[in-house]
């Protein structure tokens, strides 16, 4: 039939038109996510030991991990307007708040376990009621409080198999799971108001912060941070983030210490990091939360490098909700903490809170390292370009020929997402080229790609001329 399909190379027997089709074209651009923080942290309530997805912001924070520990971190990355929190509750161990709930006979058994959902003293606050229902003749209901607000109410059928009922009615609660123990007479007593009780906090060490580290790896995010202050934890994550960038994942890590730490040593600290994918927050702000520094300010400042386009520099970028400086600095000790490769917050000319200059660690840059390295805008702007490139080319591997023109598709694509970049102002310019210096062969080709990437105005110097009166 005229105008079947014929594959490359293929001799058809029969005389005929044969056809087939390709793409003239350069493949789409792979998009690169933005604005996904991974968080670390602990608390008093929530999944343990697990990677939770938030996209709801502070209210679905507080909403899943209640309180305690330093929830904070992960609520200060969503003041920062981070999109997406990759949250990890730190720890092992803890129990869960437990009552035994009797049947109704007169000499009563244990015939219901209720436990808290999850390990932690926010357990201890929960309350329970049993009692007949208000509004159904023949139910039951129980009422579930933390301290006196009311949570839940789930309602079953009285009779014979209220044990079970009671267990079947609350196994999408939020709150507490319950167990059947034992038959008894089939009926359960009437509570109010009764207490879980028993419940602890999980133990956190370095341990635990590595299996964290090891349980958000596989996922997509673009810069870390945990809620230690601690200078042996701040180095596992600067080894961690050095390694997985190594591997090809692309992320940065922040970390913070508080002002209670001296100012010398935190410079110290900050310059001792000389590592372009870390950002050290030295000192803090006031906000309507208290003083966010340290660790707090490590994760509002987490929020921010996220959620900007690439486009965007910290320097200067007021700092929504702070009121006034934690850990103010003179002049001399801005300058200082910059040299050191601290990230600092100041005022600006109309007293708002501000972070002075988008900087990361690096001080010294290697030897095969520009000092535009030490920029954070930058950094991101070379690591898109670089993510970019890659995703689109991956999926090529195997599927176009070693040979100019397969190459040549390869170099249109990559000169494509270049062209992009330098449209909206991440890039002044740039090219990519196969290697002169290394021919193709075999199954290997190698390529240049050499650009300029743009940073921002940020240091702007005006010379005013005056004179006492004009010449005569």
């Amino acid at each position: 039939m005229p105008g079947e399909i014929f594959l490359p190379g293929q001799t058809k027997i029969r005389p005929g038109v044969y056809v087939r089709t390709t793409n003239t074209g350069s493949p789409p651009a792979a998009s690169v996510p933005q604005g996904i923080v991974a968080v670390l942290f602990t608390a008093s309530w929530g999944p343990l030991a697990t990677v939770q997805t938030l996209e709801g912001g502070v209210e679905e924070v507080e909403s899943l991990y209640i309180s305690g520990g330093t929830i904070e971190t992960p609520k200060e990355v969503f003041r920062g307007n981070a999109l997406r929190v990759l949250a990890f509750r730190l720890g092992t161990g803890g129990a869960k708040a437990t009552v035994t709930l009797n049947d109704g006979a007169t000499t009563p058994v244990n015939i219901v376990k209720v436990d808290a959902k999850y390990v932690g003293t926010v357990g201890n606050q929960i309350k329970i009621t049993v009692r007949d229902s208000l509004s159904e003749t023949g139910k039951r209901e129980i009422l579930v409080y933390q301290d006196t607000t009311l949570r839940e109410r789930f309602t079953y059928t009285a009779g014979a198999y209220e044990a079970q009922a009671l267990v079947d009615a609350v196994a999408n609660s939020n709150w507490i799971t319950a167990s059947k123990l034992a038959v008894g007479d089939g009926s359960l007593a009437t509570v109010t108001n009764q207490a879980l009780t028993g419940g602890s906090d999980p133990t956190v060490s370095g341990t635990e912060y590595s299996a964290g580290l090891t349980a958000v790896e596989a996922l997509e995010f673009n810069v870390l941070v945990t809620d230690s202050e601690s200078a042996a934890i701040h180095a596992t994550v600067q080894t961690y983030v050095d390694r997985v960038r190594n591997e090809g994942k692309r992320t940065l890590g922040v970390v913070g210490e508080p002002t209670s730490v001296a100012l010398a040593t935190r410079i110290t600290n900050s310059k001792a990091f000389n590592d372009a994918a870390i950002v050290y927050a030295g000192n803090g702000f006031k906000s309507a939360n208290g003083n966010i520094e340290g660790y707090k300010a490590a994760a509002r400042v987490a929020g921010m490098v996220a959620s900007g386009a690439i486009t965007d520099s910290l320097t200067h970028t007021v700092v929504s909700g702070g009121t006034d400086i934690v850990g103010a600095l003179t002049n001399a000790e801005v300058e200082q903490a910059i040299n050191s490769g601290m990230l600092v917050f100041t005022f600006n000319a109309s007293k708002q809170v501000q972070i002075e200059y988008g900087i990361n660690t690096l001080v010294t840059p290697a030897a095969d390292q520009d000092a535009g390295w030490k920029k954070i805008r930058r950094v991101r702007t070379r690591d898109f370009l670089i993510d970019s490139i890659v995703r689109t080319w991956d999926p090529l591997i195997g599927k176009v020929n070693n040979t100019p023109d397969g190459r040549a598709t390869l170099i249109a694509a990559g000169q494509g997402i270049i062209n992009e970049m330098i449209s909206i102002g991440a890039l002044l310019g740039g090219t990519i080229i196969e290697d002169p210096a290394k021919p193709a062969a075999g199954d290997s080709a190698w390529f240049v790609v050499n650009v300029d990437d743009v940073d921002s105005a940020e240091k702007l110097y005006i010379t005013f001329g005056f004179r006492f009166s004009p010449a005569a």
